[in-house]
C-alpha cells in the first residue's frame, strides 16, 4: 500500500481551523450507502447524498482531507488536464459524454465557491481565476485555437497575450495563454474539514481513524469490515483514489498513483504582491512537468510537482523547487523552504477521471489526474445523483465501466518518475524555440538601495 505519511505535515494544516470531531467505528452498524475515504470525492458525494435523503456513512482511515486532498497547492482549476482539450475529450469519450463532462468542469469553479460560501466555511481563498499559460509559441496557438469550444462548453474563459499573461503574472519566461475566471485557490485542508462539517450536519456520519479492511459480498449489500467495527449497506463507493491499496485490487490496478511534492517558502515582504501574480490568481503552466505558482494567504509561495524516485526526493525537491521558482521569478530576494511535504495522486492512462462498477453494488470513482479540487467536488454532486436514483446510468457524466487494468500496474507509480527528465528536457526544447527569455525591469523591493 501506498502510504500518504505518517501525518499530513502540509503548509495547510498549520493554517487551516481545526478538524470536526469523527469518532472512530466501534461495533456493527447499517447504512443505505457506505462511502470510503473523505477526500474531496467522498466528502461531496456523502454531502449530496445525504442532502438527497439517503443514509449515509463515510469511513476515514486517519481524517478527512489527509491523503492528496490535504496536501495539494489548492488550486481551483475548471479544466482538465493541458492535454484534453474539447476535440481530446471527444475522441475519447464520445460526443454525448464528452460534453456532459465538459460541462461539469466548466461549472466547478462555481460548485467549490459557492460550497464555500453557502455552508460558511471558514476557508481561506479567492475565486480570482486561473491562469494556463503557453510554455512556449507553439503551446499559446494550441491554447489560442481551444477557446472557441470551450466558451461553447460553458467556461468562462478569454485569452491573454503574452503581455497581457506576464503583465497578470510577473513571469517573463511564460507566453499567452487562457484565464478562466471561475478558478481561483483555497486552502484545501480547510476547505475538507469544512466539508466534512457540512456533511455531518446534513445527516451524515463520518468516522476517521477507522480503516476499511475488508469489503464482504452479502445479502443485499456489502460488508465493510474496519479493526474495531462493520458497516452493511446497500451500495459501497469506494473513493480513496490513490490509496485504495489493497482492499480493492481491482481499482488499484486501474490507476497510475503519481508521488508529488509541495513546497512553501518563508513569509515574503507584502509589496512583491504588487508585480508577482498581482490578481492573486495562481497559475500554471502547459510543460509536461507543469509549473504551477500561487501566494498562501500568510504571504508565501508555494509551487510542487514531480522528482525522480531517487533517496533523498524531499531535499532534491526543496532545491529543485526553489531554483524552479528563482529561475521564473528572476527579480526575487532570497527565499528558502519553511515547508515541504508530498501526497500521492491518481492519474490514468488518458488523463480522464472513471466512474468504475466492481460489481453490482460496489462501485468506486478514480483518477482526478491533479484537478481534484474542481473536478471531485462537481463529480461528488452528481455521483450522489446516480447512487439516489436521481440520475440515471445513461444520463450520468461519466460512462460506468468495468475496471480497466493498466500495463504493468504494480509498477505503474515509478513510470510517471522515470520519464521526467525527458520530459523536462522536451520542456525546455519547446521553450528555447523561441529565443531568449524577456526580463522584467529589476524591482525595487522595500528595504533596498536603488
Amino acid at each position: 500500500m501506498i502510504a500518504a505519511g505518517p501525518r499530513i505535515g502540509s503548509l495547510w494544516e498549520d493554517l487551516a481551523p481545526p478538524a470536526p470531531d469523527c469518532p472512530r467505528l466501534e461495533g456493527a452498524r447499517k447504512a443505505g450507502l457506505c462511502i470510503v475515504g473523505a477526500g474531496f470525492l467522498g466528502l461531496s458525494t456523502a454531502l449530496h447524498a445525504a442532502r438527497l435523503g439517503m443514509d449515509v456513512v463515510l469511513l476515514e482511515a486517519e481524517e478527512p482531507g489527509f491523503g492528496a486532498s490535504g496536501r495539494n497547492t489548492g488550486f481551483v482549476v475548471p479544466s482538465l488536464k493541458s492535454a484534453i482539450g474539447p476535440a481530446e475529450a471527444r475522441a475519447l469519450l464520445g460526443e454525448i459524454h464528452a460534453a456532459r463532462l465538459l460541462r461539469m468542469v466548466a461549472g466547478s469553479g462555481d460548485t467549490v465557491f459557492g460550497l464555500i460560501r453557502d455552508e460558511g466555511m471558514q476557508v481561506a481563498g479567492a475565486q480570482s481565476g486561473w491562469l494556463q499559460p503557453g510554455h512556449s509559441a507553439a503551446a499559446e496557438a494550441v491554447l489560442k485555437a481551444r477557446l472557441p469550444a470551450l466558451r461553447e462548453a460553458g467556461v468562462d474563459a478569454s485569452f491573454l497575450s503574452r503581455a497581457e499573461m506576464v503583465a497578470r503574472t510577473g513571469l517573463p519566461a511564460l507566453h499567452g495563454g487562457l484565464r478562466v475566471a471561475s478558478g481561483g485557490q483555497i486552502n484545501p485542508l480547510a476547505y475538507a474539514r469544512g466539508l466534512a462539517r457540512a456533511v455531518q450536519a446534513a445527516g451524515g456520519t463520518i468516522h476517521a481513524r477507522s480503516r476499511a479492511t475488508a469489503l464482504t459480498r452479502i445479502q443485499g449489500g456489502w460488508r465493510v469490515d474496519t479493526a474495531e467495527g462493520t458497516v452493511e449497506a446497500r451500495e459501497v463507493l469506494l473513493t480513496t483514489n490513490a490509496l485504495v491499496g489493497a482492499l480493492c485490487p481491482d481499482m488499484r490496478d486501474s490507476i497510475i498513483p503519481v508521488r508529488v511534492f509541495q513546497v512553501a517558502t518563508q513569509p515574503l515582504p507584502a509589496d512583491l504582491r504588487a508585480n508577482l501574480l498581482p490578481d492573486g490568481a495562481p497559475v500554471a503552466d502547459t510543460r509536461r512537468h507543469t509549473f504551477a505558482l500561487r501566494w498562501s494567504e500568510d504571504d508565501r509561495l508555494v509551487t510542487g510537482g514531480m522528482v525522480t524516485p531517487l533517496p533523498g526526493r524531499m531535499a532534491r525537491a526543496e532545491r529543485s523547487f526553489l531554483h524552479r521558482i528563482r529561475r521564473f521569478a528572476p527579480d526575487l530576494p532570497e527565499i528558502r523552504a519553511e515547508k515541504v511535504w508530498t501526497g500521492v495522486i491518481a492519474a490514468t492512462l488518458d488523463a480522464l477521471p472513471r466512474m468504475i462498477r466492481v460489481a453490482p453494488g460496489l462501485m468506486g470513482a478514480i483518477g482526478c489526474n491533479g484537478r481534484g479540487v474542481a473536478m471531485t467536488s462537481a463529480l461528488g454532486r452528481e455521483t450522489a445523483g446516480l447512487l439516489a436514483g436521481r440520475i440515471a446510468e445513461d444520463a450520468f457524466v461519466l460512462p460506468v465501466t468495468p475496471p480497466r487494468r493498466v500495463p504493468m500496474a504494480r509498477l505503474s507509480g515509478i513510470g510517471p518518475h522515470l520519464w521526467l527528465p525527458w520530459s523536462t528536457l522536451r520542456d525546455e526544447i519547446e521553450a528555447r524555440r523561441d529565443g531568449p527569455l524577456p526580463r522584467r525591469p529589476q524591482a525595487q523591493h522595500q528595504g533596498e538601495e536603488p
